[in-house]
């Protein structure tokens, strides 16, 4: 691979592990594995114990191909993207503001195979039983793309999906974007057509998991891949409806969503570590497969790394752009892993005026209602470096004057401790220095340390 193909955004799916093979971050393992529990058990050590992606290339009975941990840390998401790790956030920040319009092609990859009526077997594909109690094999990386029926706006949503045989699923919908054009379909007493495409690269995956104030109903997921991606996503008009999906995606399910159809859903292992039961969801009917030859199924197991990574990085531009309109000084922010990259934030600014500290917890709360936790922390604070944010509370943390409360808020249902009316209470900690501090107190430092190498100094 040529140093400057490092520098731009991979293509596809198959590009990205060729890419992350050529960096020593992808093993391929050829051995028979099975699609129940055991492959899951392989990839949840290989999170734990911080370990590469994973290509497997003999999965089920059909030996299907699966990857999975992809985007399993920040270093790989950059990796795929061609910036920096720590240029990640400012990175999504730009393709939020300049997003590029994707664009329509006559044929794709991902048509190479056409699959319709009874010849659309879902249990053809190597999709994975993840936990001990789930209710069978999930699908937990399939983007969903619908529009709705009178205006046209399109969304890339994920939604967990229980399959129940071979053209059946049970989708969870909540209340956000796809739950609002599913009802409009239902009030018509018309199926939403979807399609649910598998197997795309993380300038997509990402886009799909952006959410929050800075992209609203309506906001194009495909321009922000493309702002990701720095051209025009390619897409191809499906076989059996008129959606638009990656012309090089892996796989695509088309189908739809009867209108006031429910069935069983569950159990399934939710991110936070325990089982959501068995509940009435939303019915997909598939009524065609789509798929590039050789298809490389993508598995997610819930919790892990990688789906906590997809959940939270598109959460920090859209934070960042949002309070940044209310702080023009904030610096950098993290929505932390051990916050399940979600409830967690942390805030880096470049501090102003007195109250900044405070002004910046509050727009983190009003950025995503999710956030249960912000704290602020001075510019020259990492806020991805745990113990510098830890040692700035201890330092610079008051408890009577800088701390922040907000009651009654509505919470997120992972919370165990919401009130009978699903609300919670918000903490923000200010843990800035005050400005007459600033000029008078600088951080020791050691003059050459930074540049230090230590092979050139510590031989064996």
């Amino acid at each position: 691979m040529s140093p400057g193909a490092l520098n731009t955004a991979v293509g596809s799916l198959r590009e990205q592990i060729a890419r992350l093979r050529d960096l020593g971050a992808l093993r391929t393992v050829e051995r028979p594995v099975s699609p129940v529990h055991e492959l899951a058990a392989v990839a949840q050590r290989c999170d734990v114990e911080n370990g590469p992606a994973l290509l497997f290339t003999d999965v089920g009975e059909h030996s299907g191909r699966v990857v999975i941990g992809t985007d399993g840390t920040r270093g790989r998401v950059a990796a795929a993207l061609g910036v920096a790790a720590g240029a990640l956030t400012e990175r999504y920040a730009r393709a939020l503001i300049d997003p590029i319009r994707p664009v329509e092609v006559d044929a794709g990859s991902v048509h190479e195979n056409v699959r319709i009526g009874g010849d659309a077997d879902l249990t053809e594909l190597p999709i994975l039983t993840h936990f001990e109690h789930d209710g069978g094999p999930y699908l937990t990386s399939g983007i969903v793309t619908a529009v709705h029926p009178q205006t046209g706006e399109r969304n890339l949503s994920y939604h967990r999906m229980q399959v129940k045989g071979p053209r059946e699923l049970r989708m969870v919908i909540v209340p956000r974007h796809l739950h609002r054009i599913y009802e409009a379909y239902e009030a018509m007493d018309r199926p939403m057509p979807v399609s649910i495409v598998l197997g795309v690269d993380t300038p997509l995956r990402f886009a799909a998991g952006t959410s929050g104030s800075a992209v609203p109903f309506g906001f194009d997921e495909y321009g922000i891949a493309g702002g990701l991606r720095g051209r025009g996503e390619e897409l191809v008009r499906g076989i059996t409806n008129d959606l638009l999906v990656p012309a090089h995606a892996e796989i695509v399910l088309e189908g739809y969503v009867p209108a006031h159809e429910r069935a069983d859903e569950g159990p399934f292992a939710e991110f936070a570590g325990y089982y959501k039961g068995v509940t009435p969801r939303h019915v997909v009917r598939i009524v065609a497969i789509t798929h590039r030859h050789d298809p490389v199924y993508q598995g997610l197991i819930s919790g892990s790394t990688e789906q906590l990574l997809l959940m939270g990085l598109p959460n920090e531009p859209a934070m960042l752009t949002a309070v940044r309109g209310g702080i023009a000084g904030v610096r950098a922010i993290n929505v932390t892993q051990g916050g399940l990259h979600k409830f967690h934030v942390i805030v880096s600014v470049d501090k102003q005026h007195e109250g900044d500290g405070k002004d910046a917890i509050v727009a983190a709360f009003a950025a995503h209602r999710d956030v249960k936790l912000v704290v602020v922390v001075d510019h020259d604070v990492d806020p991805f470096d745990q113990v510098a944010v830890e040692r700035a509370v201890a330092t610079w943390f008051r408890a009577d004057e800088d701390l922040v409360v907000i009651t009654g808020g509505k919470g997120n249902p992972v919370d165990k401790l919401l009130t009978a009316a699903g609300t919670t209470t918000r903490m923000g900690m200010d843990a800035t220095a005050p400005l007459a501090h600033t000029s008078t107190d600088a951080r020791a430092e050691i003059p050459g340390a930074a540049q230090i190498d230590l092979a050139d100094w510590l031989i064996d």
